[in-house]
This record gives structure tokens, sequence and C-alpha cells, in this order.
């Protein structure tokens, strides 16, 4: 139980960091909306079919989210965006090299 909470604070904290790229956001939204949509892949006049695609959606995204999460809380910076010292590194205006 607090594992789920600890998840689901985990997620907040992801979507109120600004530095993580809004893809990333986007695919923690993108399973909520489905579900909250009222346009299915079926419908949901259907009794349990209609349902079964809504859960089908969060468990094919699940393993995307959590490895998403798993590299949020180690600080990896595949999924925050490029720091400045990144774009520094890359800068081919800069004129740092010398001609001999």
């Amino acid at each position: 139980m607090f594992r789920l909470f600890g998840t689901i604070a985990d997620i907040f904290t992801l979507m109120k960091d600004p530095e993580v790229k809004l893809t990333k956001k986007l695919m923690f939204i993108f399973p909520v909306a489905y579900f909250l949509f009222p346009y299915d892949l079926i419908w949901d006049f259907f009794p349990v079919i209609g349902q079964i695609d809504d859960i089908a959606v969060f468990i094919i995204m699940w393993p995307f989210l959590k490895d998403i999460l798993e590299k949020y809380n180690s600080d990896d910076k595949d999924v925050k965006k490029k720091s400045k010292e990144d774009s520094e590194a890359y800068d081919l205006k800069k004129d740092d090299y010398e001609v001999e």
C-alpha cells in the first residue's frame, strides 16, 4: 500500500518538475486521458469488452512508465532536458580551437 502511494508521489513530482521533457509527461497523461475520454477503440457500450481496452492501455504502458520513473529517480539525464553544460559542449559557433 505504501509502495503505491510512493509511486503516485513520484509521478506527481515528475509532473511538477520543469526540467522533465514534455514528451515524458505526456506518456503519463495519455493512459488517464484515454480512460476518461468517451471515444475508445472499442466502445464502452459493450459490457465487458469495452472496458478491457481501457485496462489494456494501462497494462501495455506501465513498463514504459515504470522505466521513466526509475530513470527519473536515479537522476538520469535522458529523462530531463539537456543542461546548459551539454549545449555548450556542442556549440559550433564557439571559437575554442587553435589552428597550427
